[in-house]
Order: structure tokens, then C-alpha cells, then sequence
């Protein structure tokens, strides 16, 4: 295995806020309250503690959903009930699968730091995974990527996805033993997804099921939010929500600070930020003359019908993206929130909510970023005499770079161009002391040769890769696996094909490097998996 880093500035695959970010911009640093470094947990501890966070009620949910799994906690109910215990905290909509590479990297970050930061503080620190099942936006979650082909799961969804019954996963795990009916870890892979399928209620538990999997040996917490009991003890932040709009200008003011600085605003706040939810639906809540409306219903309330509703049955009430980050920080001891670009993004706006609302802000820690190379692909890249770096610009650049370094033939024309840029400009030197308008004739002549020049530069270029067509295929192909439609790897690529040829020692290597405070984008280059003997 080969390990290298680069820095993110020298990628084009980060908007211009999480760039900001990762080099700690000082345009953005009014916008949270600690730095995303080590040095900064001892304050994060201290004003932690300051929270009376209702450690009774944590334990007594998660002992209750772990055993609704048919699961133990992976933590004692003493370790949680510890006033020097804390969480690191990820989260992620149950994606199909664990939908894209990168929700497998959040949580790989998450690990990691909960450990370095357990060695470093004193403290116990737990990493924990918070399922949004209450998502309802279903095209978001309802597919994963293989080798660029999608695989859907076929079924309408107008609620919270987590809540939906799991039939016809099955097929989908099937199709997967199809696919990678030769891979070393096939079997093992097949076992889980089949397992977790039987035992879940809902997509919801299979996604909690599965992430237990994966991860459960290394201490990963998983908190379903939809959850009866945590609502209702949110149900003060709620109501003020719901009769104070306590959110709306706290962030719109910030919004449009970020904006007047260069960051565009990332989620869209309305007044009141909260849904109404049954199994089948989740719509919103806007506030009208004298009550609110439930939009798609057109069902019209009071305030006080309103709240007495959210009193009597607040798992009706799901917090939108705007109030969701309270939601978690309410609950959870938490010291930091691990996240990509686009939700540090939207945590940069709320540092005024959250003051309004009297929950402490964490400290925000950009997940790592990574791209993951099996065993053949490197020995296509050795063969092609390519080095990862080659594949990273556009692929007319990749071309160029490929047939000057590959070719026999010499197709750096730049001294040959310098020389006769030189003559034009010697030239152009001597007629200037006879005649000024002849030497203007001379070097727009100049301009004009050089324009040719390029020409039959471009016609050498592209004989050359006529002889290497069938390489410059073969480029081709790596850069669309590695960088899917342009992009990067983990945004699209699913972990299933990594996991079926390498097994579960794949996540205990990608615990061992995802860092998150080593703020660098990390290439992991695997060898060939062993080949299972007859």
C-alpha cells in the first residue's frame, strides 16, 4: 500500500468556501468559534461541560434502539453517564448502500479523531454516526454508483425514508453477488447485507445495521434522531421556533454577511424550520395570520392547536437542515461536528443560532477527502507508465502531457518557436532604425508565423496520437474510474467493490489514514488482493 498527500489548493474540486476553510481563510474566521485544531479541544471541553446535557435520557435511547437491532451498545451505559465523556459526531442520510465513498470517510475521520482525541484529552471520546432517517428527499438516497453504472431501488417514497419498509432490497443485495460473483470477500459482504436485511424493520435499521457492521468493532455510536423520546425533550426549542421564529434572523443576517465577504449561502432559512411528518408525508410549516399552514396539505392551525399538537405527539415535528445541527448539539455531549464542504458550509451560518438558542457551538472539522486505487488499477497506472498526479488536470492536458512524455518523437516545439520569435524580434530591431513601419510589418508577420507554427504542431500532435490511440483509450478509462465525470472518485464511486476484494481490513486502513486534521487530500494506493486458493 502506498500512501501519498497533496495539498487541497492544488485540486479545481473545491468550492470557494470549502477552500476558505481547509487553508483556515481569515475572511471566514468571524463565522465559527474555535479553530479547527487540536489546541482548541480543552476549551470545547470546558464550555461543554457547562451544558447540561441529559445523559440519562442519551443512554436510555440508544440502550433501547441497539436493542430493537437485536445489538448491544459497543460502549458500557457507565461510559456515557460519565460527565468526562464526549462525542465526535458525523452524519449522513441513510444513502443506499452508504450511497457514495465519502460516507464512508466521514465516519473513518470520525474514529480516528475520537481516538487521538481519547489519548490527548483524558477524556473518553466516543465517535458517533447520526442517521437523518427523517430525509424525505428519496432521488438523493435511493442509489449508489458502480464502476459509473447507477443501481436504483425501485419504489415511490413521499415520507421519511428511514421509516420505509425495506422489500426489494433484496434483489439489489443479489445483483451484488452477481457483480462480484469472483471477489475474495464476496461471501462475507453478502452475509452482512443479507443479515441486515432480515433483521431490519425499516431502511432505517438496515442502515444502522449495516453501519454496525462495518464499524462496530471500533466503537462507532449510531443515533437514529427520529426518536420519540429526543423530540420531546427538544420540544422548548420548538415551540420557540414555532412562536418566536427564533432561527430566521440570526441566520439571514449571517447569510447575508458571508455573501457581502464572497461565500455564497448554502441552505435557505425560512421562518419557522421545522416539518410536519407522518410515515407517508413530510411537509412543511409556514406561519400565517393568526396560526400556520401545513403546506402541501393546506391544513391551517393556531399557535396554540400548534403546540399542543408538539406537546402531545412530537414525533410529528422533524427539524429541517436549518435546525437539525441544534437538534444534534441539544442531544449529544458533543465537542465537534465532522463534516465535507457543503456542510461546514451551512454550520458557518448558525453560530448566531445557536447563541440564541443557549446550545454550545463545536468546533467544525472538515472530513478528509480521498481517492481509494485497487490493487489493478495501479498496475494499469504502472503499465501506462502513470503516475495518479497525470490524471488529475483535463484530459486534452492529460493527452499532452502523455504523448510529450511517451513519444518517441520530439514534440516540444517551444526552443524552435523561441528561435524564431527571436529572428522576427532581430529583425524587427535593424528595420526600426530604417524604416518604424516596416519594422510594425515585421512583427505582425512575427504573430502571424507563430500562429502556423502552433498549427503544425497541433497536426504533429495529432498523429502522434494516432499511433497511440489504443494507450490514450486506456488513459481515458483511468481517468473516467478515477475521476467520474470529472470529479472526484468519492462523490460517486460506492465502497462495495473496494469491500468485496478487500474485506474488512479496508476499513481498518482507512481508519489509519483518514486524519482530519491532517488537512491534506489523500491518495491510497492498495495492492493486489490475494487470490483465493481452489
Amino acid at each position: 500500500m502506498e500512501v501519498s498527500r497533496i495539498d487541497y489548493a492544488h485540486l479545481k474540486y473545491w468550492n470557494h468556501t470549502d477552500l476558505a476553510y481547509i487553508t483556515q481563510d481569515k475572511s471566514l474566521r468571524a463565522f465559527y468559534k474555535y479553530d479547527p485544531l487540536i489546541s482548541s479541544i480543552p476549551d470545547v471541553i470546558k464550555n461543554r461541560k457547562s451544558f447540561a446535557t441529559d445523559r440519562i435520557l442519551l443512554t436510555r435511547v440508544l440502550k433501547r434502539q441497539y436493542a430493537e437491532l437485536g445489538l448491544s451498545l459497543p460502549i458500557s451505559e457507565e461510559a456515557i453517564l460519565d460527565k468526562n465523556t464526549f462525542t465526535v459526531t458525523t452524519a449522513h442520510q441513510p444513502s443506499l448502500f452508504t450511497g457514495p465513498l465519502f460516507h464512508i470517510y466521514k465516519i473513518s475521520s470520525a474514529i480516528h479523531l475520537a481516538k487521538d482525541l481519547t489519548s490527548s484529552t483524558g477524556s473518553n471520546i466516543l465517535p458517533v454516526f447520526v442517521i437523518n432517517a427523517e430525509d424525505h428527499d428519496w432521488a438523493e438516497v435511493n442509489h449508489f454508483f458502480l464502476f459509473g453504472r447507477k443501481y436504483e431501488w425501485e419504489r415511490q417514497s413521499t415520507g421519511p425514508s428511514g421509516r420505509l419498509p425495506v422489500e426489494g432490497l433484496d434483489t439489489l443485495i443479489h445483483t451484488i453477488g452477481e457483480l462480484f460473483s469472483n471477489a475474495l470477500y464476496l461471501s462475507e459482504l453478502k452475509t452482512l447485507l443479507l443479515d441486515c436485511f432480515q433483521k431490519a424493520a425499516n431502511y432505517s435499521q438496515f442502515h444502522r445495521l449495516l453501519l454496525h457492521g462495518l464499524f462496530g468493532k471500533h466503537g462507532l455510536i449510531i443515533l437514529d434522531m427520529d426518536d420519540v423520546e429526543l423530540k420531546r425533550a427538544f420540544v422548548p426549542i420548538m415551540e420557540k421556533e414555532i412562536k418566536e421564529q427564533f432561527s430566521y434572523i440570526p441566520v439571514s443576517e449571517t447569510q447575508s454577511v458571508l455573501e457581502k465577504a464572497g461565500f455564497k449561502p448554502q441552505a435557505f432559512c425560512r421562518p419557522i424550520n421545522l416539518f410536519y411528518m407522518t410515515d407517508e408525508i413530510r411537509e412543511r410549516i409556514e406561519p400565517i395570520e393568526g396560526g400556520v399552514i401545513r403546506v402541501d396539505s393546506k391544513i391551517k392551525s393556531s399557535v396554540d392547536e400548534i403546540i399542543n399538537e408538539l406537546h402531545a405527539h412530537p414525533e410529528r415535528f422533524s427539524p429541517n437542515v436549518i435546525l437539525r445541527p441544534l437538534y444534534e448539539e441539544f442531544v449529544l455531549p458533543n465537542l465537534a461536528y465532522i463534516g465535507g464542504g457543503g456542510e461546514i458550509a451551512y454550520w458557518l451560518e448558525r453560530k448566531s443560532q445557536f447563541l440564541a438558542a443557549g446550545i454550545p457551538y463545536p468546533v467544525l472539522i472538515r472530513r478528509n477527502s480521498m481517492l481509494l486505487i485497487d490493487g489493478q488499477t495501479n498496475e494499469q497506472l504502472k503499465k501506462l507508465d502513470l503516475d495518479v498526479i497525470d490524471l488529475i488536470p483535463d484530459y486534452d492536458t492529460i493527452v499532452k502531457t502523455y504523448l510529450r512524455k511517451h513519444t518517441q518523437n520530439e514534440l516540444n516545439f517551444e526552443e524552435e518557436l523561441e528561435m524564431i520569435n527571436k529572428a522576427y524580434a532581430m529583425l524587427a530591431a535593424k528595420a526600426d532604425h530604417i524604416d518604424p513601419t516596416l519594422s510594425k510589418s515585421m512583427l505582425a508577420e512575427q504573430s502571424k508565423q507563430a500562429k502556423q507554427f502552433e498549427q503544425l504542431g497541433s497536426r504533429l500532435l495529432r498523429s502522434e496520437k494516432q499511433i497511440q490511440e489504443t494507450n490514450l483509450k486506456k488513459v481515458q478509462r483511468l481517468k473516467d474510474k478515477l475521476f467520474p465525470n470529472g470529479g472526484l472518485q468519492e462523490r460517486q464511486e460506492n465502497f462495495l467493490s473496494f469491500y468485496a476484494n478487500y474485506g474488512s481490513a479496508l476499513i481498518d486502513v482507512l481508519i489509519e489514514n483518514c486524519d482530519p486534521f491532517e488537512s491534506k487530500f489523500i491518495i491510497l494506493q492498495l495492492q493486489e488482493p490475494p487470490v483465493e486458493q481452489a
